[in-house]
């Protein structure tokens, strides 16, 4: 393949697309409140109109539908500018005075109480402005709304079914859960439910592979010092005179140097004895080298 590689999308570009995809030009109920959420939380007022500027091109045809359906506006797309990292950002605009008057008009879908309006709200807004990290990444669970305006976020956390911490951070205002129940709560008040399915489905396998390296190491580790201490028995025995010793300590000393990598149970079916016979034997030899190098 020549070129650059194709990138696949983040797990929060598909459920941003697939939020927009859901969007039917205000025909369904809430289509208000979410165009709301998303002007507050990616767009701009001014004396000619409103622009809003997204990464997702899902976004901004949802944008598009959302203005006509819910405004009765014609709006322009247009790829306007790109971010520090390349990526085209599209812009949105629907200009003039009815604009503006229909947009500052949103403003009162920020008081909604209704549980509809609210989860509408929350899906124009994460459109806007969140993120999530995919399951079974590095970073854990993370949830984001990342804003410059901090009435903006604890909105958010106010309209969010899941407890959603705020802080500063660079600047920004951001609400955020870091709990995979709080996650999977998010993504299912916005009705996200494959993506729930496929977010513990994943987070499943990555809890998995974590305990199978926790494991691995572990028993790394225990490979480890099992070998030291082998390593430092032989030394010890391999310092003795057996003729110096009583029988049946000179015979456990022969039988280990003889068999250096048999187990106890090796060692026990060799000599005739017990583990726990051969044990104590073996712990009374350590015992007397290291006796002797005081």
């Amino acid at each position: 393949m020549h070129g650059r590689s194709l990138k696949l999308p983040s797990f929060a570009a598909e459920v941003r697309r697939e939020l927009a995809s859901r969007s039917s030009g205000g025909l369904r109920r809430g289509g208000r409140a979410e165009l709301a959420g998303l002007v507050d939380a990616c767009g701009e007022l001014d004396a000619d109109g409103a622009t809003l500027k997204t990464l997702s091109a899902a976004v901004a045809r949802s944008a598009v539908r959302l203005f006509r359906g819910v405004l009765s506006l014609d709006s322009t797309l247009t790829p306007a500018e790109s971010d520090r990292f390349g990526r085209p950002v599209y812009a949105v605009r629907a200009a003039g005075e009815q604009a503006v008057r229909a947009v500052e008009g949103l403003r009162a879908e920020r008081l909604a109480r209704d549980s509809a309006s609210r989860t509408a709200y929350l899906s124009g807004a994460f459109q806007g402005c969140g993120s999530v990290a995919g399951p079974g990444g590095r970073g854990g669970h993370h949830l984001e709304f990342v804003h410059r305006d901090r009435e903006f976020t604890e909105r958010v956390a106010a309209f969010s079914r899941a407890p959603l911490r705020i802080v500063r951070r660079r600047g920004r205002w951001v609400a955020y859960t870091k709990s995979a129940d709080g996650v999977t709560t998010v993504l299912s008040q916005l009705g996200l439910h494959d993506a729930v399915l496929q977010y513990e489905a994943r987070a499943i396998v990555g809890e998995a592979k974590a305990n199978a390296n926790r494991v691995t190491n572990f028993d790394s580790a225990n490979a480890g010092r099992t070998a030291q201490a082998a390593a430092k028995q032989q030394r010890a025995l391999e310092s003795l005179d057996g003729e110096n010793l009583p029988e049946a300590l000179a015979e456990m000393l022969s039988l280990r140097l003889e068999h250096p990598d048999a187990s106890l149970t090796e060692l026990a079916r060799l000599s005739g004895l017990s583990r726990s016979a051969v044990n104590h034997r073996l712990r009374r030899l350590v015992a007397l080298a290291e006796s002797r190098e005081r």
